[in-house]
């Protein structure tokens, strides 16, 4: 039996961090972006200028938290809360803050994720949104 795995490329890679990047623009912010693969090894990082050293680092733990579960960091927020004691924010390497999240073809596999830090939660991941956006036609 064969199994067909597709990858994350370079290419796509810089696709959704551009997007993300005009979408930040767009809403007047700057922003930090980190696309990891589904192993969760940094693909590409882009950070806008008068960025802070912090969103460096959140942007990262973002897009690991969503490279190593099929979810968005916020979505993996919401369960850890509704469990008596919040067990994935004891977990290294998760942050539980929106602006992560998965990056999935059509046929369900996880390839990877980004992680966007720099304003709200919410207008981090609407950035990190239009990313994928951008991608949708190559996830197939």
């Amino acid at each position: 039996m064969t199994i067909s795995r597709r990858t994350l490329t370079l290419d796509m890679a810089k696709k959704i961090a551009l997007a993300a990047e005009e979408k930040a623009i767009e809403n007047k912010i700057n922003i930090v972006i980190s696309v990891y693969d589904d192993s969760g090894n940094l693909k590409y990082f882009q950070r806008m200028d008068d960025t802070s050293y912090g969103s460096i680092r959140i942007s990262q733990l973002k897009a690991k938290t969503s490279a190593s579960m099929p979810l968005s960091s916020k979505a993996l927020a919401d369960r850890s809360t509704k469990m008596p004691t919040n067990p994935y924010s004891a977990i290294p390497d998760i942050l539980l803050l929106g602006g992560g999240l998965p990056i999935i073809t059509k046929d369900g596999q996880h390839i990877g994720s980004i992680g966007v830090s720099g304003a709200t939660p919410e207008i981090d991941e609407l950035c990190a949104q239009a990313g994928l956006d951008a991608l949708a036609g190559e996830l197939t």
